[in-house]
């Protein structure tokens, strides 16, 4: 059986129709969308792509999240952003970009945006474990304002695993922690990375960080403890894709 998705609002659909048109099952919108002249051309381009569109009075059976956004659209997609771990690291190794390991980052909005942060900054992919960490959901899918469709999501039983497996392919393993030894800008390698991110409010777990060749920081004002875990990522991936040009 196909996995699909219930996603909502304008710019996850323009990125879903952007990213793989044929994977949107189905739209739904309120009686009053259309009335605009944006809502107008996307529902035109829906349309030249043969998504079939129906109009219903409310959103209710779906069970949208309390205070979603849905801008008076929804819509179903089949998951294809779901790829291997090995893909991931092939991709990493022929274009020297970075991957991105999440440990237990259980906001949504966070995961959300620093999924976009990836897209944004040409990581190679994203892995993400199965327990103890926000689920890939509608709610991502909306924080990331619809980058999600242009990420490759590999779902992990074992982060550890995964850094092993990255060992053994000779991929540096760099955390992210507000008390790492190196700056991230005197990080010297030009090589693939992996960059792994912890929870918002523990960091990297301590038996994860020992598993890793090093961990690195990005010096801010000391009045502040540590940045949002999407706004360091941000920071984190474009120092490292610069140091690649």
């Amino acid at each position: 059986m196909e996995k699909s998705l219930l996603i909502w609002g304008i710019h996850p659909l323009e990125e879903a129709l952007r990213a793989n048109p044929q994977f949107i099952k189905w739209v739904e919108v309120l009686p009053s969308f259309g009335r605009k002249k944006s809502q107008k051309f996307l529902l035109e381009k829906l349309k030249k792509q043969n998504v079939l569109i129906r109009q219903v009075d409310d959103f209710h059976r779906h069970l949208l999240p309390k205070g979603a956004v849905h801008q008076g659209i929804c819509a179903k997609v089949l998951i294809f952003w779901e790829t291997s771990l090995d893909k991931i690291i092939d991709s990493a190794l022929s274009s020297r970009e970075t991957i991105v390991i999440c440990d237990q980052i259980e906001d949504p909005q966070n995961l959300g945006a620093l999924i976009r942060a990836a897209v944004a900054f040409f990581a190679a992919g994203i892995v993400i474990p199965q327990k103890q960490n926000a689920p890939i959901n509608g709610t991502v899918v909306k924080a990331s304002s619809g980058a999600l469709f242009h990420a490759r999501i590999c779902t992990t039983k074992s982060i550890f695993s995964v850094v092993e497996e990255m060992h053994e392919k000779s991929v540096l393993t760099v955390g992210l922690d507000a008390r790492g030894e190196t700056p991230i800008y005197r990080l010297g390698t030009r090589g693939p990375c992996c960059l792994v991110l912890g929870s918002e409010s523990k960091g990297i777990r301590k038996n994860l960080k020992r598993q890793l060749d090093t961990l690195a920081s990005i010096p801010i004002n000391p009045v502040l403890d540590s940045l949002n875990v999407s706004n360091a990522a941000s920071i984190a991936l474009y120092e490292l894709g610069r140091k690649r040009l």
